[in-house]
């Protein structure tokens, strides 16, 4: 059968433009005949009509995933992005990282695909990647530039294993230097600030100075220690950041300080019924009597004590913080019990030291020796 005759009159029309009799335009995608209405300005339908079409060539030239997988095409720096963002997720579901450190990592990624999206991955140089980090460093971003050039180098060895890249261009920049600028906290400031606050704040920030100094645990780890971890003698923590599973011994103590961990719990419930250890004990705001404390909270609290207590911190400093009662902690306990007992308390593990105090039960759970 002959095919339809072309209509010469509209042989200047743009590829697959329609028209009804009535006068309304419509455009037919080649890839699956669906028809999209143009409406009757001919000279707009025109326009889309071109607009589509090239669009429509754009996509037909892009190169096929499976192409693209295989390194068959020159890659470009967003295709790498793509396969990383899913290594993300992997990771994410098998519990290697947490839903904090994913949204890090994906905000990371995002920053470096703009700059660096069509380039091609074999492209991308030493040059370019110390030129980014520097970027952070000129504007006073030393701790941004670290953990940014951390993040490269784990993406563009992901690069090197799928076999887009013979080798990875961060490895040879320059490793970022940071100055600490916290002042460390002594047991002379901790015994300081902790006499103020019990003596003039609630009775949470105290209990949240002494929780962090025994378990040496982290500010969300705290606020989310409750009765219900309790069992067999000793308190169990999944550590929010990094997953670590560490059992402390309710009865270890702290000679220094001379307080167990059975004690300081002790004092944190009172006439409160609350699922933790680290409770409002009134009304404020939205919060109810039992409800735990905001990690923000903790960390204002003993800032506030601090600043009343008069601890100002080292010259040239910024005072120390809430999270530098775990710095403490380590150092103390190293000093009692010593490093390998105070890396297994704070989820720091070496093979060795995980071989010697895993559970006799053979899963994740470190148990710290009493």
């Amino acid at each position: 059968m002959p095919g339809k005759r072309r209509n010469m009159s509209r042989r200047d029309w743009p590829a697959n433009l329609r028209c009804r009799r009535d006068g309304y335009y419509s455009w037919v995608n080649p890839t699956d005949g669906r028809e999209y209405g143009l409406g009757r300005d001919k000279r707009a339908a025109f326009a889309q009509a071109v607009e589509a079409n090239l669009q429509i060539m754009a996509l037909c030239d892009k190169p096929r995933l499976v192409d693209r997988l295989n390194g068959t095409t020159d890659t470009t720096f967003a295709d790498l992005a793509a396969l990383y963002r899913q290594e993300i997720d992997k990771r994410l579901e098998r519990a290697k990282i947490v839903k904090a450190t994913a949204m890090s990592m994906r905000q990371r990624l995002a920053t470096i695909e703009t700059r660096w999206g069509a380039t091609k991955v074999a492209q991308i140089t030493t040059k370019d990647a110390a030129d980014m980090l520097r970027e952070y460093e000129d504007a006073g971003k030393e701790r941004m530039a670290q953990s940014m050039r951390s993040f490269m180098l784990d993406v563009f060895n992901h690069a090197v294993a799928i076999g887009w890249r013979e080798t990875n261009p961060v490895a040879v920049t320059k490793a970022v230097t940071v100055e600490v600028e916290r002042s460390r906290l002594t047991l002379e400031d901790f015994r300081a600030i902790h006499a103020y606050a019990a003596a003039n704040m609630a009775p949470r920030v105290a209990r949240a100075m002494e929780l962090a100094l025994i378990t040496g645990q982290r500010r969300d780890d705290l606020r989310n220690m409750g009765p219900k971890d309790i069992s067999d003698g000793y308190l169990w923590v999944v550590q929010s950041k990094g997953g670590a599973r560490v059992s402390i011994p309710v009865g270890i103590r702290l000679q220094v300080v001379n307080w167990s961990l059975s004690e300081v719990v002790a004092n944190c419930r009172d006439a409160v019924l609350s699922k933790h250890f680290l409770h409002h004990n009134a009304i404020v705001g939205k919060a109810r009597p039992g409800d735990p404390i905001r990690a923000q909270t903790i960390s204002l609290e003993f800032a506030e004590a601090r600043d009343k207590a008069g601890i100002t911190g080292s010259t040239g400093k910024t005072p120390p913080t809430f999270h530098e009662i775990r710095s403490l902690a380590a150092r103390l306990w190293t000093d009692e019990r010593g490093e390998a007992f105070a890396k297994a308390l704070l989820g720091h593990k070496s093979a060795e030291m995980a071989a010697l105090y895993r559970d006799k039960r053979g899963d994740d759970w470190v148990r710290v020796p009493g």
